[in-house]
């Protein structure tokens, strides 16, 4: 490990742990995120190689009172996530699969949830309550689309992909989000029915399914501005992270040429 990466993951560490002191004393002193609404937001995280990260998400989101509910699916069977998130929260369940599952299981989890609002956030980005609290508000605003933390803006000539920007700190239309997606019962449903307009099973999608969600809207998705984002310093480790591993781009890249093409031929109604 070079020094500037474990520089990155010391200062990584004392930030979380000065966080989580925080967190610990809003909860004791009843400094809650409210909504002053009866809407309430079910939330599905997914952990397979940054089980750590789990503990500052979830504590997060507990802080919330208009989270309902939290299932958090451990999804590398090598391990117990008990380990790891100790919380007894009655909103909190974790299921610690059997075999190892891929991203795209958060979808499956949601659809067996009740409610009309939903929330994903991937393992290596740490959100804060106002943050999630902007993220719903911002969903309950315009519900017609997804929203999510980050924007990936893809270009196509010809039918190819020429360049890809991400970025965030911006409320727009983007091309797919990332990061954290906020979507309803209705994007739930159309998740599947375009799977099924693909030809594609819910366990063909191993990665990428931020594409597939963000072709659920009666428009584009909507990146919103968050403020600053705190994210895992794995992110950019290319041991740890999906989009470094060789091939990740070039499906991706297939996957919305896909959805594009399907949706242009057969929109939604």
């Amino acid at each position: 490990m070079t020094i500037k990466k474990l520089f990155a993951r010391t200062l990584q560490a004392t930030r979380l742990e000065l966080r989580q002191r925080w967190w610990q004393l809003r909860n004791a002193c009843g400094w809650r995120e409210r909504w002053d609404g009866t809407e309430t937001l079910n939330v599905v995280l997914l952990s397979y190689r940054r089980m750590e990260n789990l503990r500052y998400i979830v504590d997060s989101l507990l802080l919330c009172d208009f989270v309902e509910r939290i299932v958090l699916s451990n999804n590398n069977p090598a391990v117990r996530m008990e380990q790891f998130v100790s919380s007894r929260d009655s909103r909190l369940q974790i299921i610690n699969q059997p075999r190892r599952c891929y991203p795209s299981i958060r979808y499956q989890l949601a659809r067996q949830l009740s409610g009309q609002y939903f929330l994903a956030i991937d393992d290596d980005l740490f959100l804060t309550p106002r943050q999630i609290h902007k993220l719903f508000q911002r969903l309950l605003e315009h519900p017609s689309v997804p929203h999510g933390a980050a924007a990936e803006d893809i270009e196509v000539r010809d039918g190819k992909i020429v360049s890809r920007n991400v970025s965030w700190g911006k409320t727009r239309e983007t091309d797919v989000i990332l990061w954290a997606y906020a979507f309803t019962r209705q994007h739930l449903h159309r998740y599947f029915t375009l799977l099924n307009r693909l030809g594609m099973s819910e366990d063909e999608v191993k990665t990428s399914e931020d594409v597939i969600i963000s072709f659920t809207g009666d428009g584009r998705p909507y990146c919103e501005d968050l403020g600053t984002l705190f994210c895992c310093d794995s992110a950019t480790d290319a041991a740890i992270a999906t989009w470094m591993q060789e091939g990740f781009l070039q499906e991706r890249g297939r996957l919305y040429l896909s959805c594009r093409e399907c949706l242009a031929t057969e929109p939604w109604r």
